[in-house]
């Protein structure tokens, strides 16, 4: 995946240095969470992303908590009631 064409400007080319280490599936996690999900959604989300790495519900979970640990995900402070009646935490891109 093109982290920033040669064309973009210094903004990209200085965000797409700064996740140099995020691996193919954390790229497409981040790219699920354009908009703020639960892990329900979250895990939908990257479903529904045709060219994205298979990998199971835990793992997508996994690769959320490595992003939050690195900064690049966080907890918006929403919470949602899922079907289930518990509540979920509402995760988003930091710096969105």
């Amino acid at each position: 995946m093109a982290r920033a064409r040669t064309n973009d400007p210094v903004t990209s080319h200085l965000a797409a240095e700064s996740v140099r280490d995020v691996t193919a599936t954390q790229e497409y996690v981040l790219r699920a969470l354009r908009r703020s999900k639960t892990d329900v959604e979250l895990v939908q989300a990257y479903n529904n992303l045709k060219t994205a790495p298979r990998a199971s519900e835990s793992g997508i979970r996994s690769r959320r908590a490595e992003l939050v640990r690195k900064g690049m995900v966080v907890d918006t402070g929403r919470r949602v009631r899922l079907d289930s009646g518990r509540y979920a935490i509402v995760w988003g891109r930091a710096n969105d």
